[in-house]
């Protein structure tokens, strides 16, 4: 399930947990555990999107679209990429 899941990140670029878990037939929770077993086996990078605001929100002018949610992505890494491809990723 590892590599599958790898390939749909790689397929999809933007996905949730709750959309793979669907795709996979899984809990978020096993896609969780998968994607820190990625990260693990350095195929998956976390890198965490967005910076801690500078103001309060009652004095932000984006309050009122602001979700104030910290976008998590993973990146592929090269290793990933080779496993993908097909190639011996040591």
């Amino acid at each position: 399930m590892l590599r599958e899941l790898l390939a749909a990140i790689e397929r999809d670029q933007l996905l949730s947990k709750s959309k793979l878990a669907s795709e996979f037939n899984a809990p978020e929770a096993v896609i969780d555990q998968a994607i820190g077993q990625l990260i693990r086996m350095d195929y998956l990078i976390r890198e965490q999107g967005g910076a801690p605001c500078p103001v309060s929100c009652t004095s932000c002018p984006l309050a009122a679209s602001c979700g104030k949610e910290i976008l998590v992505t993973y990146r592929i890494t090269d290793k990933g990429k080779s496993l993908l491809a097909g190639r011996d990723p040591a």
